[in-house]
């Protein structure tokens, strides 16, 4: 109970645990689909979904400009890779953000704009910031396999090691460690990947199933109320 209220208190937390149910009904209301259920019961659950989509674009409301401001703060950190990944990956969800305020108040009646175009291009937005996102994931694990290189083998010396002598479980326990120190890294890159796949779709680039979306919006969500929850595996800086 303590964690709910923790993670509820937050503007942030309430967007992700809304994230969460949405992308799970996304997976419920096509596996009862796709099993011929009472079309009754999928549509009120493809109305929650559609209902906790809106209510996430309220809670957003305004959020592009404080992740600008952010964004200020990215242009200062040293390492050059960092600096340009995580200031792209921020300015592009910014955008994301703007046009998704745009189709909000298209659908709503305040705007008389074309909403699919602008959903098109809040999907584009959100795929670089994504990309951005990853790049940084990727860039990190390369630092920790450099720090860490003495303890792998070398490609040459893989190949010249006989199954005999080769000690898989060793390997397994030492790649968990690593994974185990570094819970920051892998819990973003795991999140970045699945939502990936998710503006993919959306622009036509993937053809992945409603419950297949919905179990990686689901798993992205779950990773990201993680790292509210126990802060200390916030990938830093972000």
């Amino acid at each position: 109970m303590d964690v709910i209220i923790k993670v509820n208190n937050q503007s942030n937390g309430r967007d992700k645990l809304a994230r969460l149910i949405q992308y799970t009904s996304r997976l419920v209301w096509h596996q009862l689909e796709t099993r011929n259920a009472n079309k009754y019961s999928v549509d009120r659950i493809k109305n929650l979904e559609s209902n906790l989509g809106s209510f996430r674009k309220i809670l957003r409301l305004g959020r592009c400009i404080d992740i600008c401001y952010t964004a200020l703060d990215s242009m200062n950190i040293e390492d050059p890779i960092l600096r340009l990944t995580l200031t792209t990956s921020k300015l592009a969800h910014a955008l994301y953000l703007y046009a998704d305020h745009i189709v909000w108040l298209t659908r709503s009646g305040f705007l008389k704009t074309d909403s699919d175009s602008w959903n098109r291009t809040a999907n584009k937005f959100w795929l670089l910031s994504i990309i951005a996102n990853l790049t940084r994931d990727f860039y990190e694990i390369l630092q920790i396999l450099e720090l860490n290189k003495s303890t792998f083998l070398k490609p040459s010396e893989l190949l010249n090691v006989s199954a005999r002598h080769f000690d898989m479980s060793s390997s397994v326990k030492h790649i968990y460690a690593l994974v185990n120190c570094h819970k920051d890294v892998f819990i973003d890159t795991v999140k970045n990947s699945c939502d990936l796949f998710i503006p993919l779709t959306a622009l036509g680039f993937m053809k992945l199933s409603p419950s297949a979306v919905g179990t990686l919006g689901a798993l992205s969500s779950i990773a990201a109320l993680v790292t509210l929850v126990k802060p200390i595996t916030k990938i830093v800086p972000s």
